[in-house]
C-alpha cells in the first residue's frame, strides 16, 4: 500500500505513534495472507485472511485519523482509503472462496450465522462480510 509514502509526512507531535501503528497494520495484512497460505487447511487459511481483514480495517481507521488531523492531503488520503477498501473487498472474496472450497471438500467451515464453533465466539460484526 501507498500508506508508507504518506506516513512519511506525519508530524510526530500531532499524532504520536500514528505512523508506526499505521505501518504495523499495513504489514500485518500481507503477513497474515502469507502465513495463512502456508497452512495445511483452507479453514486455517481463511482464519488468517480474517485477521488480514481486521488489519485492513485498522489501516482505514488510521488513515481516517490522519485525514481528520490534517496530516494528509485530502485527495491523496481519500485515494489511499479507497485502495484500502478495495484490498479489504478482495480479502473478503478470498475468504469466501476458501470457505466455499473447504465446504465442498467436506471440511467444516466456521458458522456465519452468529453461532459459536467449537467453543469459540463468533467474529465481531465488523469482521463479517458486508451485504452488497
Amino acid at each position: 500500500m501507498a500508506a508508507n509514502e504518506i506516513s512519511q509526512s506525519f508530524k510526530p507531535a500531532l499524532a504520536p505513534g500514528l505512523r508506526s501503528q499505521l505501518m504495523r497494520a499495513v504489514m500485518s495484512i500481507s503477513t497474515n495472507v502469507a502465513e495463512g497460505a502456508g497452512r495445511d487447511s483452507r479453514i486455517d487459511f481463511a482464519r488468517f485472511v480474517t485477521i488480514a481483514i481486521a488489519s485492513a480495517n485498522e489501516v482505514e481507521h488510521h488513515l481516517t485519523v490522519a485525514l481528520d488531523l490534517g496530516l494528509v492531503d485530502r485527495t491523496i488520503g481519500r485515494r489511499i482509503v479507497g485502495r484500502c477498501i478495495e484490498v479489504r473487498r478482495m480479502l473478503f472474496g478470498l475468504r469466501r472462496a476458501l470457505l466455499r472450497a473447504a465446504a465442498e471438500h467436506g471440511a467444516s467451515a466456521p458458522p456465519t450465522d452468529g453461532e459459536s464453533h467449537q467453543g469459540e465466539p463468533p467474529p465481531p460484526d465488523s469482521l463479517r462480510e458486508p451485504n452488497q
